[in-house]
């Protein structure tokens, strides 16, 4: 793996980024792949089985909560083990296994445990992220981060295939059989990917532990400075955002918007082309001095994309896939731009803390997201999509705020 890595780093692609990034592009289609097919039909998977919106919504609170309670010893966990080892044991427990017990899920209780064998994902997000951004300097932390949500897309293109599985078998075996295919291919995947990443040089100055008083220490810096401020803002609500919108819109593309659930499997594979498009064709030309404003433009086209998926029940299917691609515009600038900005900000010898404690944080601001998902859309089903808009308003507007900041700055 490590000789493969070495020989492809001169490849267009690959070029620019560092060793452990080009590893994560080689292997992540094996999670993303699985992921890409079993998250369309999630939420109708719980349905058919007979959960009630609200349990749909507990089970995602449930799932942010052990976020956060595993957010709190994320960063000893990373330092103390290491980055490899944290991912590779939390990555099979929180993915491998969870996809094992959503496969015999047979009521509410096997999809809490579920949830929570899930959540300790939270543990790999600062192992993973200390794999992608360590050892490696601004420019590579950009490309590492583009070309990890670059491949994620391409394995979108997949998503079909479950698809035609769902419309074979049925949705509950359907979807069964793809959380136990899901589960096996996952395990292979963190084995190969463990053994083809380097684990990173410890900061000369890194330090050991987490306590309350480290938590502290992180949340003075990120409230320390305006930008601080709405750099740690902008990422409580991009976290909040990736739980309480896509928690309903299989759902509401289904029962609302007219798409069968055969066809829902398009949407994903048409995302993946419109946002590989902006990765390959947009985010490289794009200066510097332009990622902020980039960032806003994300957010603004986000909120207008939401705006269009309300009203496309009444529009018709024209407006719905121009929803979908303005969508997916959106989050081709969102996710690398504000991950590289985030990744930037922090500072290396307390890398492992900030992340642990931002998460925490994070975390905190998630957690009434699927509940409060699942009583707006019980209350009507367009609503959590226009609390999203709104929420992304917020953002851009706070992003102008950091641009016009930055822009002071630099005169």
């Amino acid at each position: 793996m490590k000789r493969l890595v070495e020989r492809a780093a001169h490849l267009p692609f690959m070029r620019g980024m560092s060793h452990n990034g080009r590893v994560v592009l080689f292997t992540e289609p094996f999670w993303a792949i699985p992921f890409n097919m079993i998250i369309v039909y999630a939420t109708l998977y719980m349905q058919a089985l007979g959960l009630s919106d609200r349990q749909i919504g507990l089970t995602q609170t449930l799932l942010v909560t052990t976020q956060i309670l595993s957010s709190l010893f994320s960063g000893v966990l990373t330092d103390k083990f290491g980055r490899k080892r944290t991912t590779i044991f939390f990555d099979m427990i929180s993915w491998a296994v969870a996809c094992l017990v959503w496969s015999f899920s047979k009521s509410l209780t096997g999809f809490i445990i579920a949830a929570f064998l899930n959540g300790l994902n939270k543990v790999v997000q600062v192992s993973f992220s200390c794999m992608m951004t360590e050892d490696a300097d601004s420019s590579q932390r950009l490309r590492n981060y583009s070309g990890l949500h670059f491949m994620v897309l391409c394995c979108g293109f997949f998503a079909p295939l479950g698809g035609l599985l769902i419309n074979r078998l049925g949705l509950i075996d359907g979807t069964r059989l793809l959380y136990f295919w899901s589960a096996i291919v996952m395990a292979i995947m963190f084995i190969v990917r463990n053994w083809g990443w380097n684990e990173p040089a410890q900061h000369p100055e890194q330090q050991k532990g987490q306590t309350l008083k480290g938590f502290l220490k992180a949340l003075r810096f990120f409230l320390a400075s305006t930008e601080s401020r709405i750099i740690f803002l902008l990422q409580g609500i991009n976290q909040f955002f990736k739980v309480f919108k896509p928690l309903f819109y299989f759902v509401y593309l289904s029962k609302n918007a007219g798409l069968k659930s055969s066809s829902l499997s398009l949407v994903p594979m048409f995302s993946s082309l419109m946002m590989m498009v902006i990765l390959l064709l947009v985010l490289p030309r794009i200066k510097t001095s332009m990622r902020g404003w980039t960032l806003s433009l994300g957010f603004l086209l986000g909120s207008l994309s939401l705006g269009m998926l309300i009203a496309s029940p009444r529009l018709g299917f024209a407006v719905l896939w121009a929803s979908v691609l303005l969508d997916a515009f959106s989050l081709a600038l969102i996710r690398p731009l504000l991950d590289s900005l985030w990744a930037d900000h922090l500072e290396d010898k307390n890398r492992a803390r900030q992340l642990s404690a931002g998460h925490f944080f994070f975390g905190l601001f998630a957690v009434p997201a699927g509940s409060l998902a699942a009583e707006l859309y019980t209350r009507s089903p367009g609503l959590p999509f226009a609390a999203a808009g709104l929420l992304l308003l917020a953002a851009f507007l706070l992003s102008v705020k950091l641009n016009l900041k930055a822009g002071k700055q630099n005169e």
